[in-house]
């Protein structure tokens, strides 16, 4: 950290003391980069390009802007990407060893050239240096990555949803089933202690009708006939309720049989319309993860392009 402090003012210097001199003298730097900048100002895509002086100022205050930006550390990179920009068509106007007949003058402007090609070296290396931060282009790289993987895991998760919900619904099934099986045990149950009751009372009144015979014949003769009515009214009337107990047990069982079936159906009902919306739930999810996953791709596409764009067009290594 220490040596970019200062080895950035040592880096920037000559840049801003250059613009210096030519935002003091315009007329002078532009008569002598005369041919260079007639050559420029014929590729600018305009009708009336620019004065040869307004080309030279507007390169001093590149120069002078962007040589305080890189000697104070802000922006470093965007600053030297801008300086080397501006020193290409410096060198190449002011430094023209090569049409120079003079020998001692030719190796004057050659050592400038050089000078400046190791300047434009400097600067490049200033320009792609992060400081140990991951670059724009590692950065639009880890967001398309960071995309694609956000979209698969969502799909994942989607899945893994679905399969939960087809399983709930596996269950209900089952519960509803088992609950229906239940309920038709439980009816036989019920109908089977029903019939049991109604013999037992049947044949308790029938015993004790006989019983209540054979104790009246050995003690009053003359009243036998009217107690074997009686007797024998008892055992209708037993009978009776028996019959009337059994009509009670099979209504009862038809009764539960209905209870049960309405159990199964509601169960079924309910099974079903789960599944339904589980399904429909899932062809909504599943319609969507393709959007979904092609709106990330392409916001992850934006940003790199975004990133790309910003980096200057005269910077090669990022």
């Amino acid at each position: 950290m220490l040596l970019r402090r200062i080895a950035r003012p040592l880096l920037a210097g000559i840049f801003i003391t250059g613009g210096i001199a030519q935002l003091r003298d315009p007329e002078g730097h532009a008569k002598a980069a005369h041919p260079v900048l007639d050559q420029v100002a014929g590729m600018v895509p305009v009708e009336d390009p620019p004065s040869s002086v307004t080309m030279v100022r507007v390169d001093a205050g590149v120069k002078v802007g962007a040589g305080v930006l890189l000697a104070l550390g802000k922006a470093p990179r965007l600053s030297a990407a801008a300086l080397a920009a501006s020193l290409i068509p410096t060198t190449l106007a002011g430094h023209r060893f090569w049409e120079m007949e003079d020998p001692e003058l030719r190796k004057l402007h050659q050592v400038q050239f050089v000078k400046n090609m190791g300047l434009l070296g400097g600067l490049m290396l200033a320009s792609a240096d992060t400081e140990g931060k991951p670059s724009m282009a590692w950065r639009a790289r880890r967001a398309g990555r960071t995309s694609a993987a956000t979209a698969e895991l969502f799909h994942k998760d989607i899945t893994t949803g679905l399969g939960a919900l087809s399983e709930r619904a596996g269950l209900a099934g089952d519960q509803a089933s088992a609950a229906a099986g239940r309920a038709g045990e439980q009816a036989s149950a019920v109908a089977g202690r029903a019939g049991e009751q109604a013999s037992a009372l049947a044949g308790r009144a029938s015993g004790h009708a006989a019983a209540v015979a054979g104790r009246a014949s050995d003690r009053f003769g003359d009243q036998t006939g009217r107690l074997l009515e009686e007797a024998e009214r008892w055992r209708g009337e037993a009978e009776k309720r028996a019959t009337e107990v059994a009509k009670r047990a099979r209504k009862a069982s038809k009764r539960a049989s209905k209870r049960a079936s309405k159990r199964i159906e509601q169960a079924s009902k309910d099974a079903d319309r789960r599944l339904q919306r589980a399904s429909k739930r899932a062809a909504k999810v599943r319609a969507e993860v393709p959007k979904r996953a092609e709106k990330l791709r392409a916001e992850g596409a934006k940003r790199a392009e975004k990133l790309r764009a910003s980096v200057p067009a005269g910077v090669s290594n990022w």
